[in-house]
């Protein structure tokens, strides 16, 4: 097999590898572009630097989660995407998010799963254009599994619950 169709198709590390790199090539803000916008304290440029390096601020911390949430997000960026983050820095950035992002009574369970599982990838506009039915949540989160979205039947039931809710079929048009 030859080596781009491997990473097209097969080995997840090189594919994660592969998607990493484009993320830092990617049309992301320079870090300290939106910073102003956040709260200070420590930790606050290392967010900046280590999600803008994939992620605008705005999709990085739309998201409001715990601590523990928090820790799960920066474990998963540093073991599936490769994301440098050591051991100091994650401290660092966990006690500036759990402290600045903490989740609110007002997150609807669909709406952080929505966040954690989609806006890595793709921007709010997508969800708020896209206005289907619950079938056709459902369809767009398998066919986001089928191209390695990892979440159980559980969870794609409560996104397409939040999203059929939230951006129901013919709303806005």
């Amino acid at each position: 097999m030859n080596d781009r169709r491997r990473i097209l198709t097969g080995d997840r590390r090189i594919r994660s590898v592969f998607i990493f790199v484009i993320c830092l090539l990617g049309p992301g803000i320079a870090p300290g572009q939106e910073s102003a916008e956040l709260p200070e304290g420590d930790g606050r440029d290392l967010v900046v630097e280590q999600c803008t390096s994939c992620h605008t601020l705005g999709t990085a911390l739309m998201k409001q989660a715990s601590r523990d949430a928090w820790q799960a997000t920066l474990d998963r960026m540093v073991r599936i995407y490769m994301a440098p983050i050591n051991d100091r820095d994650n401290a660092l950035m966990l006690d500036y998010l759990a402290a600045n992002f903490s989740a609110g009574p007002s997150i609807a369970p669909g709406q952080q799963l929505l966040a954690e599982a989609c806006f890595g990838c793709h921007g709010e506009g997508m969800w708020k254009d896209l206005k289907t039915d619950r079938e056709g949540w459902l369809s767009a989160l398998y066919r986001m599994v089928g191209r390695g979205g990892r979440w159980t039947e559980d969870e794609i039931n409560v996104m397409a619950d939040y999203l059929v809710a939230t951006y129901p079929q013919g709303a806005g048009q």
